[in-house]
């Protein structure tokens, strides 16, 4: 089957934690992957956006500190649905 889906846009495919199968695809694969999975009868459970960092930067020890406060004050607002961060 992953062969098959790699036409369709999968880049990565694996089990989680759940036993679930996660299978990634770009954004702009979206479309051709829901639909590979309902022509074969697969239902999905769920499907999301993922903003996947390509840089990292390297902060020091209260810098870290710093950001992991103002992330906080962020994810308690009732306005904010997600939160990303390139932070390692």
């Amino acid at each position: 089957m992953e062969l098959e889906l790699i036409d369709f846009g999968l880049e990565e495919i694996y089990t989680d934690s759940n036993g679930m199968i996660v299978c990634m695809a770009d954004f702009k694969d979206f479309g051709n992957m829901q639909k590979a999975l309902e022509e074969r009868n697969i239902s999905v459970a769920s499907s999301d956006l993922q903003r996947i960092p390509t840089t990292t930067k390297k902060l020091t020890e209260e810098q870290e500190e710093e950001i992991y406060d103002l992330l906080d004050k962020f994810e308690q607002d009732d306005d904010v649905s997600a939160v990303f961060h390139t932070m390692e």
